[in-house]
């Protein structure tokens, strides 16, 4: 398998003059509601099922897997690498030619590609939650999670039921008030 991973990616690398194509990472979310600005067809919201939620991520460059409970397949969240009918996802081929697309440092250092991007389309706030740093989510085998937000305004032009985002407290609000 690392050797077919190797001669497609090097292949796919040759033709695309060092570009790789991935195809579009859709990730819903059982808990929001899409905002529809994501340019997708209204038919395909909900093309997972009600269960699952709406599609409301875009993700880019991902080798991270969603984890959306227990009906997530096991390659939600992973970007996929297309090429000439065949595909891999972009973790199987950072793990296997890793030095030659992030170098041999980066590897070394990180083990990967630990970054991506992601477009947010949510019709509301995203409800308040926490991604740990590395020291507390390696306690439950997790990586933490940097994470930084951008609303562009061309792709914002549509506000929907409350366009704010809310990071960290109210001023004033106690310990008291949190237990």
């Amino acid at each position: 398998m690392k050797n077919k991973i190797k001669n497609f990616t090097e292949y796919a690398l040759e033709e695309g003059k060092g570009i790789l194509h991935l195809s579009p990472t859709w990730v819903p979310r059982s808990f929001l509601i899409p905002g529809r600005r994501l340019k997708l067809h209204p038919d395909d919201l909900y093309i997972l099922g009600l269960e699952r939620g709406g599609i409301d991520e875009r993700w880019l460059a991902s080798t991270t897997k969603a984890y959306n409970g227990p009906l997530t397949p096991d390659d939600e969240g992973l970007s996929y690498v297309v090429f000439k009918g065949q595909k891999y996802t972009l973790k199987n081929i950072i793990d296997v030619c890793g030095d030659i697309i992030l170098g041999k440092y980066i590897m070394e250092k990180y083990g990967g590609w630990k970054i991506y991007a992601k477009f947010f389309d949510n019709m509301e706030p995203i409800p308040h939650h926490v991604h740990q740093m590395d020291e507390h989510a390696e306690l439950v085998g997790m990586e933490g999670k940097p994470e930084a937000y951008y609303f562009p305004p061309q792709l914002n032009s549509i506000k929907n039921t409350f366009p704010y985002t809310f990071f960290g407290f109210e001023p004033g609000t106690t310990k008291q008030d949190i237990i």
